[in-house]
């Protein structure tokens, strides 16, 4: 089978999130739909604060939801810098949490966007994207909030 990161664009859009997505409503199912879900139109040219706007609301904060495998060869969070820097702006507004679900272990982890913020600057490291050279922070799995689990 081949990995995920090796899969052609529109394999990996078909399945990105969906899985996590999946197991926060499983665990939320009132949680409120937030960002943008894969529209019928190219969000290419929309506004980045609305592009990268959290997943879902719930009662004490705004959710952005992302998978990752414990399971992966070099098991790490990808966060764009570009979402980490619209989480920021939204948690100007109110409480912005970061809720990443491990497929391989069936659990999840969640802390507000500044930890993550800290953990990434502390153990993360700068990358980019291969087709379109975006920087990104690669952080180790084993670096994740270990009290801030849900």
């Amino acid at each position: 089978m081949t990995e995920f990161h090796q899969q052609s664009w529109g394999a990996r859009y078909q399945k990105m999130g969906s899985t996590a997505e999946t197991a926060f409503l499983e665990s939320y199912p009132h949680a409120h739909r937030l960002g943008i879900d894969r529209p019928d139109f190219s969000v290419a040219k929309l506004p980045v604060f609305f592009r990268q706007a959290p997943d879902f609301l719930l009662p004490n904060g705004a959710y952005e939801v992302m998978g990752v495998s414990s399971r992966a060869k070099n098991p790490t969070l990808k966060l764009k810098f570009e979402k980490i820097e619209i989480l920021n702006m939204w948690d100007k507004f109110g409480d912005t949490y970061l809720w990443v679900w491990d497929s391989a272990k069936k659990q999840s982890t969640c802390a507000r966007i500044e930890v993550w913020n800290a953990l990434c600057h502390a153990h993360g490291t700068v990358a980019r994207f291969d087709d379109n050279n975006k920087p990104y922070w690669s952080l180790p799995i084993v670096n994740f909030p270990t009290d801030g689990n849900l």
